[in-house]
C-alpha cells in the first residue's frame, strides 16, 4: 500500500501546531445490548484497564480507545495492526477502518484554550477539560473530536478539510503572539 500523503504538507508551519501521526484509526459501533461485551474486549486487546467513559480515553501501550459517543470507540494508534484488534460480528455491531479518513493535529498546550477558544463553544481550561477528556464538536462548521493530552489537545479533523481547518488555526494562532 503507498503511503498516506500529509494533508497539510503545503501549509505554512506554525508553532502552535504539529501533525500526529495517525496510522490506524478503527471505529468501534456496538448494539446497545453488546455495548459492555465489546467495549471490555477492545479495552482488553489494547491493554488498557478498562474501556472509557463516555467522553473519555484510555490509553494502553501504543494504542488508544475514545469513546466519542455512548456506543462508539475509536481506536487510535500510531503503528498500522489493524489485524491485532477483534472484528465486531454483525450480532454486536459494526467496525470501520477510518484511517484514511481523519488527520491529527497537536495544539500545543501554551495555544490550546487561547486559540481554540475563538472557535469552539467548550470550557477548554484545563480544570474543565483535563486529560484524557473527548468531546465532539464543530469547528468553522466541520464536526471534529478533541481529545485533551498531557502536552495539548489534539483535533482529529476529516482529511478533507485538514488543509483548511490548518491553515485557519496556524493564521489565528500567529495574531496570538
Amino acid at each position: 500500500m503507498p503511503e498516506r500523503a500529509s494533508p497539510v504538507a503545503q501549509c505554512h508551519p506554525s508553532p502552535a501546531l504539529s501533525q500526529r501521526v495517525c496510522a490506524l484509526l478503527l471505529q468501534y459501533h456496538a448494539w446497545p445490548e453488546a455495548y459492555p461485551r465489546v467495549a471490555a474486549a477492545l479495552a482488553a486487546s489494547c491493554g488498557a484497564s478498562g474501556a472509557p467513559a463516555p467522553g473519555k480515553a484510555v490509553s494502553g501501550g501504543d494504542v488508544s480507545l475514545l469513546r466519542i459517543h455512548p456506543q462508539r470507540l475509536w481506536l487510535i494508534s500510531e503503528y498500522p495492526a489493524a489485524d491485532r484488534y477483534p472484528a465486531l460480528d454483525s450480532e454486536a455491531g459494526a467496525s470501520l477502518d477510518l484511517s484514511h479518513a481523519r488527520a491529527i493535529f497537536r495544539v500545543a498546550e501554551e495555544f490550546a484554550v487561547p486559540l481554540l477558544s475563538r472557535f469552539i463553544a467548550i470550557d477548554l481550561r484545563p480544570h474543565h477539560f483535563a486529560v484524557d477528556d473527548v468531546a465532539v464538536t464543530p469547528l468553522h462548521r466541520v464536526s471534529v473530536v478533541l481529545w485533551r493530552r498531557a502536552d495539548g489537545i489534539d483535533v482529529l479533523v476529516p482529511r478533507s478539510f485538514a488543509r483548511s481547518i490548518w491553515e485557519l488555526l496556524a493564521e489565528t494562532a500567529g495574531r496570538l503572539d
